[in-house]
């Protein structure tokens, strides 16, 4: 089996100005992580925040996202934003569901009065032929999600989150676990990708 192509979906635009970050501070237990920290992201931009483990790379994306708040400065999201969020600690996902149900039970992406069809880019498509295009199997599709590989499980976030609408696209740690040719594909999408990326 292989990854045909991936698509997402872009049809939002935001306004110009995306996440405007204005001498903004964090610390924890006295270590101050982030200090007097400005930027402002534009419509379109590519960022990449790189960085040892345990500096703060997460904690910086969920200040600009406006979910941790910073000690001092302030953070202002544009207007229309639809985030997509591969988050590494895999929240998105319930381990107690199937692969399948993860997908149909997601109000965002549950088709009205249908149990085997979810919404994709605003076009409804077949649970199954969509797990598909990301390498799962009939028999995985009905596996309890808290039995994935990790590769497994990041696949499933990266299929769940790349189904909706969004005009942010915010990648956190995502080539853990991937292996080479769905990175290959990650990265073709993106180069397809009109909206803004963290």
């Amino acid at each position: 089996q292989s990854l045909k192509s991936i698509e997402i979906d872009t049809d939002i635009k935001s306004g110009q100005k995306v996440i405007e970050a204005k001498v903004v501070s964090k610390a924890f237990n006295g270590n101050e992580i982030i200090r007097k920290f400005s930027l402002t992201v534009a419509r379109g931009d590519r960022i990449a925040v790189v960085g040892p483990n345990g500096v703060g790379k997460s904690t910086l994306i969920n200040i600009l996202l406006g979910k941790v708040p910073p000690d001092s400065g302030k953070i202002k999201l544009g207007t229309d934003i639809h985030p997509a969020i591969f988050d590494q600690n895999r929240e998105i996902l319930d381990d107690n569901l199937s692969l399948w149900e993860n997908l149909t039970s997601d109000p965002i992406l549950n088709v009205s009065n249908a149990s085997d069809q979810i919404m994709v880019g605003g076009r409804p498509r077949h649970v199954m032929g969509y797990l598909k295009q990301f390498l799962f199997s009939e028999f995985q599709a009905r596996m309890q999600v808290g039995a994935l590989s990790g590769g497994e499980k990041a696949r499933l976030v990266l299929a769940k989150i790349l189904s909706k609408s969004s005009n942010l696209l915010v990648l956190d740690e995502p080539t853990n676990d991937f292996d080479l040719e769905t990175l290959d594909l990650l990265q073709e999408a993106l180069d397809e990708y009109s909206g803004t990326v963290i």
